[in-house]
């Protein structure tokens, strides 16, 4: 019995949604009562002008998200919100529980769901929820390989949302890459 392959004209299997996981940019250590509880913790001035490059080098890319979904603590509003002005000015940026650290992918990917027409997406969250929702997504065990650096991004493709097979991870790119993108 032949194999059946995929022949030169046989077009792949197309991505209907985009899924862009990346973690906040650099915030100040948590001292005393100056920074408080994790929640209220900041970007730092560095932290910043990091996330702009970072969204300069996405820019340059060609990602353009329709939607971008935060965790509510302030570093990860203040990365969405520097991203949105550069890569999306006209989407709107909305905050999830389903990306405080903790989250998992069972409470994330019914927020996907519910929102039917946004097909690139721009989740910025922390780690390393992030690392395991990617792993969980695209059916790997190995979670733990997986590290996204402040302001590291990954795209993964699903057929569908919610998904009924796993993605496939297209990219997984460190910070200091997509801020040397020219």
């Amino acid at each position: 019995m032949a194999r059946k392959t995929q022949s030169d004209n046989d077009e792949p299997p197309q991505s209907e949604f985009e899924l862009y996981l990346m973690r906040h940019g650099i915030a100040g250590k948590p001292v005393g009562a100056t920074f408080g509880q994790d929640f209220r913790r900041p970007l730092t001035a560095e932290g910043a002008e990091k996330v702009r490059k970072i969204g300069e080098g996405l820019k340059r890319l060609g990602v353009k998200p329709d939607w971008i979904v935060t965790s509510p603590l302030v570093r990860s509003l203040q990365t969405a919100d520097l991203l949105a002005t550069i890569l999306s000015p006209v989407f709107p940026v909305s905050t999830s529980d389903s990306l405080r650290p903790g989250c998992s992918a069972e409470g994330f990917i019914p927020l996907l769901a519910d929102h039917p027409k946004r097909k690139k997406v721009l989740a910025v969250g922390h780690e390393p929820d992030l690392s395991q929702l990617a792993a969980r997504l695209i059916g790997s065990d190995a979670a733990g390989r997986f590290s996204l650096k402040k302001g590291g991004c990954c795209l993964i493709s699903l057929s569908k949302v919610p998904p009924t097979s796993f993605g496939q991870l297209v990219c997984w790119v460190t910070p200091r890459i997509l801020r040397g993108v020219s």
